[in-house]
């Protein structure tokens, strides 16, 4: 009979959105907790891209992606959970948005006094009709995959460190071909 097995996949997949639902809501606590702590240590933001983007291959692999990864040094003074939780974020949604063999590109840079982290992807890219509420929580572009509170999660991050992040579609001859979403955090310097 099918109507068992529906049943249960669909319960599954509720279990499984309220697990990361939860997950989420802990990240958004986390972030907070640690804003106030005053342990932050100089980390190398490349070092950990790349870790994450490595924790992140099977996912890159599944869908065929053309990935391509340039990373500067880049000394941020952080919380490592805060710098792994961007990041992650980040990856994710543009591995989640981007086409089966598309390319996914992280570029990390320095600029005058910050690190310009770039995650580009392929996918549709936003709306303006989602821009708005893009950082509200709960307002994934998608409501079957994801909680919504990804990017929020990296917009208070990068505020915590007193940096910004800013989602723009890549645009060729007036169509959509992609999304840069670039985080600016300012560089730690030695006194």
């Amino acid at each position: 009979d099918v109507a068992p097995l529906q049943a249960l996949r669909e319960i599954n997949d509720t279990v499984t959105h309220a697990i990361e639902l939860a997950n989420q809501m802990l990240a958004l606590a986390k972030v907070e907790q640690l804003r106030q702590q005053s342990d932050a240590q100089p980390l190398e933001l490349a070092a950990i891209v790349r870790s994450v983007a490595l924790d992140l291959s099977p996912l890159i692999a599944e869908k065929n992606l053309q990935f391509d990864i340039e990373t500067d040094p880049a000394r941020i003074r952080a919380h490592e959970w805060m710098l792994r939780e961007l990041s992650r974020n980040l990856l994710h949604n543009a591995i989640q948005h981007g086409p089966e063999r598309s390319c996914l590109s992280v570029q990390l840079v320095t600029e005058d006094r910050y690190a310009v982290l770039t995650v580009a992807d392929d996918g549709p890219g936003i709306g303006e009709e989602l821009r708005g509420r893009l950082f509200q929580p709960f307002s994934a572009s998608d409501n079957h995959s994801g909680s919504g509170l990804g990017l929020m999660i990296c917009r208070e991050i990068a505020l915590a460190l007193g940096g910004s992040i800013a989602l723009e579609n890549r645009v060729r001859h007036g169509r959509v071909i992609g999304l840069d979403a670039t985080v600016l955090l300012p560089l730690f310097r030695d006194a």
